[in-house]
């Protein structure tokens, strides 16, 4: 089965149809996934803001408060500034009243703090986070997790102190994690797929994390700079995590340009390279199946009520064609009403045919006998002629009456030998060509050599069918031919008489018919045939006219050759023009 009858198949159009069909559906469901999926995402988008604005209020107050209590601390530093005394005192009653805060110090611009709430002195000259707040001589937040003064993990708030109109240095606070204590949100679907939150600072450091804050890092995007997050208050989108998962973030700012609140949720799929794990194909999956679902019904159906009725049929007709009789006619299992009428149809269309067949074989034979039977009379009509032919011969007074009545018997017995091959053959149209040459040579050569001479025989004749026509010219040429071979036919003293006869193919469209007679010592006689323009050489022309072919005479010392080289003739004859129409027509 070809590639083009496979899609010209009935299935093949079938599934395109069904395609068709089916697309308008697959279109709308593969449109609702879609809004479903949207809708899906935007819920999630929402409850992540939500959990990360709720995340941000708690953080929001404390460090508002945290902000608040600086500023007023650095306002009243003004007189006690010079004083680490009074300013500790200061410093260590404010965080005696407070539950917040753990510690309280006053950084000068030497980077030496003094005045602290513990009483101890600390240098941080060398300290890069102090260098920063020095450029930046603004409101910083910042985190150590394992504090200078107090040894624990704290948010650092830093406001700046101006003393008559001049930047004299830093209030810090230090709130310990412990009091931020940030909720962990209750939208937890299994571990990896909670949320989580994370606070930064404007240098892109963690302040806060409901993870521990060395591994809180993970939580962020991967390829966002965490710095550029302070511009984006109030968005979600999807990214790559760190850790490599695909989460879900929300920006919510608590103090704007200087910290804010990142949500992160992740989705449960992995990515790769940046590009997510989940295959793309999902949203198709339900038109896909409904796609299969619709072709495998409609085979089935197909099957069970078209195709398998066409395969009987099929199975059927082949069987029929191929001569099978004995049960031509076709039964479908439970088909159609309109395969009913087309069982009927057929049994009663192979039974009319099987009719028409056996009129035609009925016809055949009996042509066939007549044929025989006019072959037999012939050939006995002809057989007769020979055998008065023969009286005549006898009884004539002359040698050269009796010659020419023997060549007649001849050439007529050679027409009988024809009729009888064609009455032994099974095919009237045509003769066997082996079984016409030996019963001539078998026949022929005896009756020609009237001195009845001991003549060894010989012949190689290949099997092929000959056309009429062309069959009894040949028969006739070869009757022709043996009368001369033998009557010219020698050998040299104490040597054997011999005939060759033979009629091989020269190529596909050629035979050769030759015969070889020995002669004697002395070849006038031979010399006589090459040369003769007789009645027997004249006929043999025509024979060799007739059969469209070429003949060769050569002669040696020991044998005389005399071949034809013809081609096979079309043993079918021509059919008539209007046949050929009408079949080409069908």
């Amino acid at each position: 089965m070809t590639k083009e009858t496979l899609t010209r198949g009935l299935f093949v159009r079938l599934a395109g149809l069904m395609t068709l069909a089916l697309f308008p559906l697959g279109a709308i469901a593969l449109w609702q996934t879609n809004e479903v999926v949207s809708a899906t995402v935007r819920l999630s988008e929402e409850i992540v803001l939500s959990e990360t604005e709720r995340a941000a209020a708690s953080e929001r107050r404390l460090l508002e408060r945290g902000r608040g209590a600086a500023e007023g601390l650095a306002a009243l530093l003004g007189p006690v500034a010079d004083d680490a005394a009074q300013c500790s005192d200061m410093m260590s009653r404010f965080v005696s009243r407070q539950d917040t805060f753990v510690f309280a110090g006053f950084i000068g611009r030497n980077g030496l703090m003094d005045c602290t709430s513990n009483g101890t002195t600390f240098d941080f000259a060398e300290d890069a986070s102090f260098a920063r707040a020095l450029e930046q001589e603004g409101q910083i937040f910042e985190v150590n997790l394992s504090g200078v003064a107090t040894g624990e993990s704290v948010v650092i708030i830093s406001n700046p102190v101006k003393i008559e109109g001049r930047f004299a240095g830093f209030v810090s606070l230090s709130v310990p994690h412990s009091a931020a204590n940030p909720a962990t949100s209750a939208a937890v679907l299994q571990d990896e797929q909670r949320f989580d939150h994370v606070t930064i600072n404007r240098a892109g450091r963690i302040l806060f994390s409901t993870s521990e804050l060395s591994s809180a890092g993970r939580l962020l995007p991967a390829d966002i700079d965490p710095t550029a997050l302070l511009d984006r208050n109030g968005e979600t989108f999807l990214a790559e995590g760190i850790d490599g998962r695909e989460r879900l973030f929300a920006i919510s700012s608590i103090v704007p340009n200087e910290v804010v609140v990142v949500g992160s949720w992740s989705t449960g799929r992995r990515t790769v390279a940046g590009v997510s794990t989940t295959p793309v194909w999902i949203p198709l999956l339900f038109p896909i199946l409904m796609w299969c679902a619709g072709l495998a019904v409609a085979f089935l159906g197909l099957h069970r009520l078209v195709i398998r009725h066409i395969y009987t049929l099929r199975r059927s007709m082949r069987q029929f064609a191929l001569g099978e009789r004995d049960d031509p006619e076709v039964a479908f299992d439970d088909p159609p009403s309109e395969f009913e009428v087309l069982e009927t149809s057929y049994n009663r269309m192979v039974q009319a045919l099987i009719r028409a067949e056996r009129r035609a074989e009925e016809d055949l034979e009996e042509k066939t006998i007549l044929l025989r039977e006019i072959h037999h009379r012939v050939k006995n009509n002809l057989q007769l002629i020979a055998s008065i032919m023969n009286m005549h011969a006898r009884a004539a007074k002359t040698p050269e009456t009796r010659a020419l009545l023997s060549q007649l018997q001849q050439r007529v017995r050679g027409l009988a030998t024809v009729h009888q091959t064609l009455n032994a053959d099974s095919d009237e149209s045509s003769i066997e060509a082996r079984s016409l040459i030996l019963r001539l040579t078998r026949e022929l050569a005896p009756i020609a050599d009237g001195l009845k001479r001991k003549i060894r025989t010989t012949t190689d004749v290949t099997q092929i069918q000959l056309g009429q026509d062309q069959a009894v010219a040949l028969s006739m040429l070869a009757a022709e031919a043996l009368t001369n071979a033998v009557k010219y036919i020698g050998a040299p003293p104490g040597e054997t008489l011999t005939l060759d006869v033979s009629l091989q193919r020269d190529g596909d469209t050629h035979l050769i018919f030759e015969i070889v007679n020995s002669v004697g010592a002395s070849s006038d006689e031979a010399a006589a045939m090459m040369d003769s323009s007789g009645i027997g050489t004249r006929l043999m022309r025509a024979f060799v006219a007739q059969l469209d072919g070429e003949e060769r005479r050569s002669e040696t010392d020991t044998h005389f050759h005399y071949s034809v080289t013809f081609p096979v003739a079309n043993i079918m004859p021509e059919l008539p023009k209007p046949w050929m129409q009408k079949q080409e027509a069908g």
